[in-house]
């Protein structure tokens, strides 16, 4: 058994991008750049109103003020994508939108907020300076230039800038197929009425909607019983079809747990099969060829506090982001709590924002088999193994779940 920061340190030197591919550009959302993005062209492509008002000479405006404004006469209007070919002359000024192409000999934009108007002729009030509200050519981005380095996570943001760059397609780091089997004579589906030593199968639609949260494709092999043989045959098949395989159930001790035998038989690099963690501790972690291999335990608290803690990060690093680890932070004890001392404890509990601080108060039982204990939970405090205690009032580490 290893502790929970060698259990991740093991999950981190091993997890790996599993390769490269061009994307569709709508398609890259929350994934991650695997190369520079450079600019093809100057952005913008001309000098622009960088809002609603009248361009002018800014030498047209010298030494007006409040009590000496001039006037200037309308030549006309530039709205958005219209490109205006006549010069501005002295005394002049054109209505210009925000967005238009600065006229020529215009070097200066003058907001509506600070004019009027009267007929065919604006007056000015103040002095306007050179390249005043104009964006200038080539002043956000010039052609070679990087505009988002590689390793970066893509938002919608940069959606929006590889489209104004006119990329159609990007390169990104692959996202990996995770591959789902769910073991148990005792599990039966969720439509299926409940018989004698029988439970629903709630562990395939937990791992999977926390799978798909990360935006990944899930591949579910659906029940499998508890027969070595024909469990030996579907972890075969799910190396050959996926890139990351979990299992669930079969991960202890007894009679009926296979996994970690057929790991051996299939020549698996088991990295560990138990970590001095509560609730998850028969939880193994192997590599094959490549693909990852995790086998949670079937407890539902169980299997969904061991994916959070390790297969989250693995899957995050996997797709090259950088912050793959969930963000912790000092949250104080709302309550007293009690805790038997041993392994590393995850207490699920309720976190509470008050007054710019974070208060963990209890939610019941942490039985590991009670899906009701974690669905009114939106945190865990992460409790050192030599804790017995917790006093109200004491600050502890913890983190938001589900986030």
């Amino acid at each position: 058994m290893i502790s929970v920061s060698e259990a991740l340190r093991i999950i981190s030197e091993e997890a790996k991008p599993i390769g490269k591919e061009k994307k569709e550009l709508l398609l890259c959302n929350g994934l991650v750049l695997a190369e520079d993005i450079l600019s093809k062209d100057n952005l913008p492509p001309f000098d622009k109103s960088a809002m609603d008002g009248y361009a002018v000479r800014s030498s047209d405006t010298e030494k007006i003020t409040a009590e000496n404004p001039r006037g200037f006469k309308i030549k006309g209007v530039i709205k958005a994508g219209q490109w205006c070919t006549e010069s501005i002359n002295a005394g002049e000024a054109y209505k210009i939108m925000t967005g238009a192409p600065i006229p020529l000999e215009a070097d200066c934009v003058i907001e509506v907020e600070k004019i009027k108007t009267e007929g065919d002729i604006v007056y000015l009030y103040n002095e306007v300076k050179k390249d005043n509200h104009v964006i200038k050519f080539g002043e956000e981005v010039q052609p070679g230039d990087i505009v988002v380095e590689k390793g970066t996570e893509i938002r919608p943001a940069e959606i929006g800038l590889f489209a104004s760059l006119g990329y159609k397609t990007i390169e990104i780091y692959k996202p990996p197929v995770v591959g789902l089997i769910i073991t148990g004579d005792e599990l039966v589906n969720i439509d299926e009425t409940i018989g004698k030593g029988k439970i629903r199968n709630s562990n395939e639609y937990a791992i999977t909607s926390m799978i798909r949260s990360l935006g990944l494709e899930v591949v579910s092999f659906g029940i499998v019983k508890d027969d070595k043989d024909v469990l030996k045959k579907v972890i075969e098949e799910g190396l050959e079809k996926t890139d990351i395989i979990i299992t669930s159930g079969g991960a202890s001790a007894g009679d009926y747990d296979f996994v970690e035998t057929i790991l051996k038989e299939i020549g698996a690099d088991i990295k560990f099969d138990s970590v001095a963690i509560k609730p998850g501790k028969p939880i193994s972690f192997a590599v094959l060829s490549g693909k990852f291999f995790f086998s949670l335990p079937g407890n539902p608290l169980s299997a969904i506090t061991t994916f959070e803690q390790f297969i989250e990060p693995l899957c995050k690093k996997v797709l090259g982001k950088q912050d793959y680890m969930k963000e912790e932070f000092s949250i104080i004890l709302g309550e007293d709590f009690k805790v038997r001392r041993g392994r590393v404890k995850l207490l699920y509990v309720k976190i509470v924002k008050k007054d710019d601080k974070y208060y963990a108060y209890n939610i019941g039982s942490q039985s590991s088999n009670k899906l009701t204990t974690i669905s009114k939970a939106n945190g865990v405090l992460i409790v050192p193994e030599d804790y017995t205690e917790m006093r109200a009032g004491e600050k502890i580490r913890g983190r938001f779940i589900f986030k």
